[in-house]
């Protein structure tokens, strides 16, 4: 009877390390109208456990009218009057360590987000040099693959 509650005891301890360390990140990708010049942060919430909880207040808090649950807190500024900026917004499910967002910072990291199959965050030293690497693919400068200024850490 003692070694069935250690057993019981061992398995509840355990479980938190065999859990999925997978986090669910919202990608916030904004775009200076007209231009490709694109910043993104990756904002995450504790209490958004799915992606299809993610995905559901993308389409209703965001795109739609309803204003009920107030995840992944954020505000777009806009800094100067005319500034026009185009905000997009997709749900991840991934195991990437990413450091904590801060409006604050500099926005100095240069990323190939590509989105086509899966997700891949690839780092350049500036934004020519991304620019340069899809210059002749046809998905560039979409929602699919784009290059963001970040002021995150993503590895």
């Amino acid at each position: 009877m003692l070694r069935k509650w250690i057993l019981l005891g061992l398995l509840c301890v355990a479980q938190p390390l065999l859990a999925d360390p997978s986090q669910i990140y919202l990608l916030g990708g904004f775009t200076y109208k007209g231009t490709p010049i694109t910043t993104a942060v990756l904002l995450e919430d504790k209490r958004v456990m799915t992606l299809d909880q993610c995905q559901d207040f993308v389409r209703f808090q965001i795109r739609g009218n309803e204003r009920g649950k107030n995840y992944f807190r954020h505000y777009v500024r806009i800094e100067r009057k005319g500034v026009n900026i185009v905000s997009r917004y997709t749900c991840l499910e991934t195991d990437l360590k990413v450091s904590h967002w801060n409006d604050h910072d500099f926005y100095k990291q240069v990323y190939l987000i590509d989105l086509r199959k899966g997700h891949k965050f690839t780092l350049f030293k500036d934004t020519n040099s991304c620019w340069a690497s899809i210059r002749k693919d046809p998905d560039k400068h979409s929602r699919q693959l784009f290059c963001a200024k970040m002021s995150q850490t993503v590895k």
